[in-house]
């Protein structure tokens, strides 16, 4: 296990730069649809807060949507450890929209930082996920994964949606819970959304634990396949 950790297999090298490069694809494919390649003839904290609102909703549906379903395409189970290490690639790229965000918006640090705990949340839950419906190679189990993804995405938009005076689902999907976050402006973060990303992380650390504390079943049951296959 120590030598897999020092020297990654030239397979996993490839696979988290390939990881980078599509991250950074989809971050940069969202600023041009959202903001645009030009600058606003009065950039205001006004006029670019609307468009880092979108950057963070798109941001939101990468990690939880997106990613996991990409991830989920392939027939060969994987371990909880290897979806992890890819999910933290995402994040810590995520986080390059939310800090230099705060340079041109009006939040506060507290606002700044109560929306990157959320958005780490939503992507270590939506990774969690993820990781269950890898290391199952059955199309069926995976199909269903990809389907909690979708739900923890859209269930709380469709109700807000369907009746906008709704308030209490804006906190339980990453879209409407990081769209109400940033349009706070200049007021701190109430305690509700501290304590709601303290939710998310303790979904996302039990959930993690007990991924990787329980035996991959999944995975030995591939290995074998694939032995009994040659």
């Amino acid at each position: 296990m120590i030598r897999n950790w020092a020297r990654p297999s030239p397979e996993t090298v490839l696979s988290h730069r390939l990881l980078v490069f599509l991250g950074s694809g989809w971050l940069l494919l969202s600023w041009i649809l959202v903001i645009g390649l030009k600058q606003p003839l009065l950039p205001t904290v006004h006029t670019w807060l609307p468009g880092v609102r979108m950057m963070l909703v798109m941001a939101s549906i990468g990690l939880v949507v997106v990613w996991p379903m990409a991830a989920m395409t392939t027939a060969r189970a994987m371990r909880p450890g290897r979806t992890l290490r890819e999910s933290i690639i995402l994040l810590i790229l995520a986080q390059l929209i939310i800090w230099p965000a705060g340079l041109v918006t009006a939040w506060t640090p507290g606002r700044t930082s109560v929306l990157a705990l959320a958005l780490i949340g939503w992507g270590l839950v939506a990774a969690a996920v993820t990781a269950w419906g890898r290391v199952r190679p059955r199309a069926m189990e995976r199909m269903a994964a990809m389907s909690i993804c979708l739900l923890i995405m859209l269930v709380a938009v469709i109700i807000s949606l369907a009746d906008p005076s709704t308030t209490w689902a804006i906190p339980w999907s990453p879209a409407t819970n990081l769209w109400s976050l940033a349009g706070g402006g200049i007021d701190p973060p109430r305690s509700s959304d501290w304590i709601h990303a303290a939710i998310l992380w303790a979904v996302a650390v039990v959930g993690w634990t007990v991924l990787l504390a329980c035996p991959t079943d999944g995975c030995r049951l591939a290995t074998q396949t694939r032995g009994s296959s040659t």
